[in-house]
């Protein structure tokens, strides 16, 4: 970036479009739950499964986006600055999110499964669960990336991209981690070696483009959705490859809505706490004192719900962050401290090997 405008234009696009993405992901798991709290609003469910051919895919080449710079740096900043990051808040929320979904069970009349949550908690390192998934699979993308920065970029996108044909042609493994790293790791990589691309056409200052570029995608996942043609070997991952353009050309046309770029670039509090958040008020609603009044407005309930779960994760992220609560998003002094001593352990070694 040669110049401070460009630049600042670039960056306000991102965060928008990250925006975009924790929205609909926050729409998303909100309509799931009321659904589950017995909201008879099944055409939701619908509109979420179009509306995720934008949803991730823009949310993983976002988060690749800026990536290029830790695949050059070493293996002690990459682990400083993300995996430790990911990894601590992936297992901390993990805890909080198991307590919570039993009380999502048990709204559902699925009963109270605590030894099932135990044992769920105990393999969640390996086998991811809930929203968590995407942590989890961002600190696997970092290191995968990294090692193997050295092979060919086109060799790295066709490999991806054959899996990501497959895994959203319908495959679907036995944990949704697995799943969704498949899915989209292409779209994660493709954010890195594609960025010059992609940056160009976020710059695109064409309404005529942009606008096309939004009706297409919309067009195109209509008529995949009304056929029924999710299934059709290839053709969803086409569909989310026009998700990220179209998602791209709303971001642009968005930029100017300030409100999508202060929670875009906000958006790993939100992630971590929305759906607990989305959880608990939905058990409300679906209490018998309030159950009949909130379901008239039952239809417009999930962008409702949706918005009140990411401006409450904000204002919990404001408040932990004026005490220990803090440690709910960033490792604590004593996570650091550890990892510092185990890089002095390690550093001599390497100058011994160097030496000898």
């Amino acid at each position: 970036m040669s110049a401070s405008k460009p630049a600042a234009e670039r960056v306000g696009w991102v965060d928008t479009g990250r925006g975009i993405a924790i929205l609909l992901v926050a729409l998303f798991h909100s309509a799931n739950w009321l659904i589950g709290a017995g909201f008879d609003i099944p055409f939701w469910r619908e509109i979420n499964d179009s509306l995720s051919s934008m949803r991730m895919p823009l949310f993983f080449v976002l988060s690749g986006l800026f990536a290029p710079k830790w695949l050059l740096k070493p293996w002690r900043d990459l682990w400083t600055v993300k995996v430790r990051l990911y990894l601590w808040v992936f297992l901390l929320w993990e805890v909080i999110g198991s307590i919570v979904f039993l009380l999502g069970q048990t709204m559902k009349g699925e009963g109270f499964g605590l030894r099932q949550a135990v044992l769920g908690l105990i393999v969640s390192p390996v086998l991811p669960r809930f929203e968590l998934w995407f942590i989890w699979a961002l600190s696997i993308f970092f290191v995968v990336a990294k090692l193997s920065r050295r092979v060919d970029p086109r060799l790295q996108l066709v490999i991806a991209g054959a899996v990501s044909v497959v895994a959203l042609s319908g495959l679907e493994t036995a944990n949704v981690g697995w799943s969704g790293s498949l899915k989209y790791y292409f779209f994660f990589l493709g954010g890195i070696y594609l960025r010059s691309w992609i940056i160009r056409i976020g710059t695109v200052d064409n309404r005529l483009l942009v606008g096309t570029a939004m009706l297409v995608w919309v067009a195109v996942t209509a008529t995949i959705a009304l056929l029924g043609l999710r299934d059709v070997f290839g053709l969803y991952f086409l569909n989310c490859l026009v998700g990220v353009v179209g998602g791209i050309a709303f971001s642009r046309t968005l930029h100017g809505v300030r409100w999508f770029g202060t929670i875009g670039r906000v958006t790993l509090p939100i992630y971590l706490a929305h759906t607990p958040i989305v959880i608990l008020i939905s058990f409300l609603l679906s209490l018998p004192v309030s159950f009949p009044a909130v379901a008239v407005i039952a239809p417009i309930l999930p962008p409702i719900l949706a918005v009140t779960a990411v401006l409450l994760a904000l204002s919990l992220n404001r408040f932990a962050s004026r005490s220990a609560l803090r440690f709910a998003y960033e490792p604590p002094p004593v996570i650091i401290e550890f990892d510092q001593r185990l890089f002095r352990l390690i550093r001599p070694s390497r100058s011994t090997e160097e030496s000898t």
